[in-house]
């Protein structure tokens, strides 16, 4: 065979190289991308791990002795005198000094609950050590105001009320509360209405009026005392 059939044959270039220039190609495209990421992780985890690490701060600690007066709010004014204080005494121990008789304040002696009474109009002691204050015999107590008692009034003669010609045209009815005032003798002082009823109460009052009670008592007193007398009216 000639020189010249032997070269038409033999491939171009080196064949083995072309054959492993792929592998290694790939290889070391993996390699540089693996390599590539770790840096890259590296990196980022240092960073975070700096952000995370504490930071260490100077303090200086300044005693209060050293420390300067605040400057003045106008450039006129004089700086503030800082005050010192000035050093307390110790205490001494104190030393008892006798008073003269003359001083003294004379003996005195509590009055018994006899001598209380005696000497305080309208005030009565009980069996016991209780102090009873008898009520006023002569005024009359206003609406609302407390009056001690035991035994409340007790209606004794009551006059019906009379039915107004007005109210029973216009079907008019119900109860009519009051606050009667009964004197001593039992005998109606006063009346006063606290619910009221249109058409009904003057007739409600007319009637309570003309009531006669036994009176409350108090220390088995006669007394006057305020008491809620409801008035009904109805139609049947």
């Amino acid at each position: 065979m000639s020189q010249t059939n032997v070269f038409e044959f033999m491939p171009y270039g080196a064949p083995e190289l072309k054959e492993v220039s792929r592998k290694y190609m790939t290889r070391a495209v993996i390699g540089a991308a693996i390599g590539w990421s770790a840096v890259f992780f590296l990196s980022f985890g240092t960073s975070e791990l700096l952000k995370r690490a504490p930071k260490e701060t100077s303090v200086i600690v300044v005693p209060y002795r050293e420390l300067a007066a605040p400057p003045p709010l106008s450039q006129d004014a004089p700086p503030p005198q800082v005050a010192i204080s000035t050093p307390v005494a110790p205490p001494t121990v104190g030393v008892a000094v006798p008073v003269p008789d003359a001083e003294a304040p004379p003996e005195q002696t509590i009055a018994s609950q006899e001598d209380i009474a005696m000497a305080t109009p309208g005030m009565s002691t009980g069996d016991g050590d209780n102090i009873v204050v008898a009520p006023p015999t002569d005024e009359l107590p206003g609406l609302g105001e407390y009056v001690y008692v035991e035994e409340l009034p007790e209606a004794i003669t009551k006059i019906p009320p009379e039915y107004p010609d007005i109210a029973r045209q216009a079907n008019v009815d119900g109860t009519v509360m009051m606050q009667v005032l009964v004197g001593k003798d039992g005998k109606v002082k006063d009346a006063k209405v606290v619910k009221s009823v249109a058409m009904l109460d003057a007739a409600a009052i007319a009637a309570v009026r003309q009531w006669i009670f036994k009176p409350a008592l108090s220390n088995n007193k006669p007394v006057a005392v305020w008491v809620a007398v409801p008035m009904k009216f109805t139609l049947n």
